[in-house]
């Protein structure tokens, strides 16, 4: 009977341990942002492993549509991360190992440089972001500010490479860093809209 207790009781703490889904890792910010306004829910998109050279694989919408629901959040059209661009090829992140191909850019869709795509957007703090990170400073590289937590939405006013200018509040504004020094993101967009 000590047995069995013994192994009902490891079987929950496993059960417990393995429903806590861990944050994802923070991606590379890249250059911008593509957002796929107009994917149907049977296109798939092919990619390429070089701009219009040697198609690699393709990337079900669904599977898109799914893949930065986390960070960009799903009221917005799908958005992929853009690490590179030629001409009207772009290189994109296609999964949550960071893989990346290429895609030729079509009208209906539109690629965001980051400065551009950040200006006006409301923003949050990732969960997974390092503390020392998340902090509202009064002008970029200032090495003290005020802590914020990952539920303190804040409105992107301007993006001047790494730092963005932000509002908290009525009253109260100041820089953060949007991505670190190795170029991951610290915030994503996914903020409950107000009803």
């Amino acid at each position: 009977m000590r047995a069995f207790q013994l192994t009902l009781f490891v079987f929950l703490l496993f059960l417990s341990t393995t429903s806590q889904a861990a944050p994802k890792m923070r991606p590379y910010s890249g250059i911008g942002v593509l957002q796929l306004s107009s994917v149907g829910v049977t296109d798939a998109i092919p990619l390429y492993d070089d701009p219009g050279i040697a198609r690699c694989c393709r990337v079900e919408s669904s599977a898109i549509k799914e893949l930065n629901r986390w960070l960009f959040g799903g009221e917005r059209p799908p958005s992929l991360l853009v690490t590179t661009r030629k001409g009207d090829w772009l290189e994109v992140e296609h999964d949550d190992a960071g893989r990346t191909g290429w895609i030729m850019q079509e009208r209906r869709w539109s690629y965001t440089p980051w400065e551009q795509y950040l200006k006006g957007k409301l923003a949050l703090f990732l969960r997974n972001s390092p503390k020392k990170l998340t902090q509202v400073v009064p002008r970029p590289g200032a090495s003290e500010g005020t802590p914020l937590s990952s539920k303190h939405p804040m409105k992107i006013i301007l993006a001047q490479g790494d730092w963005a200018y932000v509002l908290l509040d009525q009253n109260s504004a100041g820089w953060i860093r949007w991505r670190d020094s190795d170029g991951r993101l610290l915030v994503g967009f996914d903020v409950p809209l107000a009803k």
